[in-house]
């Protein structure tokens, strides 16, 4: 069924583009014939000098001449039309659409059907408002957020940065500093300190994540097997059940769905820290945003300046904590 939506998704996607295109040839057509038309009419003489040289009664003269009142007008009306109507599909610069993961508390997650919150959408609103834009933050899942943006249809807001992202994506400063760990059950416990202690063992991540380029690397290198599943809640549950040997993710967001889970008793946090990764705001090349990214940098500093970065992080990472 997932699958399927996501078949379904592309389809919608390609069907629209086909659409524009459509749109924007059967404009120039239009423009074309509007020109062959006028060109023509210079071409053999105008309609009125014609009349004058072949004379017919008044009224057979009267509806020859609105005929052709009546054929420039459509082919006018028709071009300003779609011109129109082209122009309503175009991008507006002062505004961005930025994609966020839906099932990441506290740092993004949904609240009712894409609307967002958390961490990194209460961020990026204030620093688009410093820097005098527009935005539209949506919460999807993260494989299609970043689906979104591959497709050049918008940003996408706390992702981490690795080689095959860089190729395709402008990086703003750094939003957040994330603590990813090691959640294991406790009663299955390991030492942990290089990715080499990873070896042979079934790890759980979640679908569309890029947990850095060494874990990336080793990951090709086969050096350990994945779990793959779309939200954190199904990998705890693997976990509580013996059916993986760990599971990386950030250790505020993996604390708030142990303790959301009750399975406190069961699920333990290594000590020592997977890595510690920046979440960005990464704005496909296509898009050729530089002037917006270099104003949302310095928006970004002049919160961190006055105060209001410090306010939204302890809002959210202290909440987080009490709940």
């Amino acid at each position: 069924l997932y699958y399927f939506y996501i078949i379904f998704i592309l389809f919608l996607y390609y069907f629209y583009i086909i659409f524009i295109l459509f749109l924007y040839y059967f404009y120039i057509i239009f423009i074309l014939t509007a020109w062959i038309l006028f060109t023509f009419t210079r071409a053999t003489g105008s309609s009125s000098y014609l009349l004058a040289q072949h004379p017919m009664p008044n009224k057979e003269n009267g509806k020859i001449m609105k005929y052709i009142q009546f054929r420039y007008g459509v082919i006018i009306i028709a071009v300003l039309i779609l011109g129109l109507f082209s122009n309503a599909h175009g991008q507006d610069d002062s505004k961005l659409t930025i994609f966020v993961d839906n099932g990441y508390p506290p740092y993004m997650y949904k609240l009712k059907g894409t609307e967002a919150d958390g961490l990194y959408p209460r961020l990026l609103e204030e620093i688009v408002k410093q820097a005098g834009y527009k935005v539209e933050i949506k919460a999807y899942p993260w494989k299609r957020a970043l689906f979104y943006g591959d497709a050049g249809k918008g940003a996408v807001g706390g992702a981490y940065k690795n080689d095959d992202r860089v190729k395709k994506y402008d990086f703003s400063m750094p939003l957040y500093q994330e603590k990813l760990v090691l959640f294991v059950n406790k009663n299955k416990q390991f030492e942990f300190n290089t990715i080499e202690d990873l070896k042979g063992k079934v790890v759980g991540v979640n679908r569309g994540w890029s947990y850095g380029q060494e874990f990336d690397t080793a990951r090709a290198g086969k050096l350990f097997t994945v779990n793959i599943d779309n939200h954190p809640n199904d990998s705890f549950k693997m976990l509580a059940h013996g059916r993986i040997d760990c599971l990386i993710l950030d250790q505020l967001s993996g604390e708030s769905y142990i303790r959301l889970m009750g399975i406190n008793d069961q699920i333990i946090s290594l000590p020592h820290a997977f890595s510690i990764n920046n979440g960005y705001l990464i704005i496909p090349k296509k898009l050729k945003m530089g002037k917006f990214l270099s104003e949302f940098n310095s928006a970004l500093e002049k919160i961190q300046k006055d105060g209001t970065y410090k306010n939204i992080v302890q809002i959210f990472i202290q909440g987080t904590i009490v709940n």
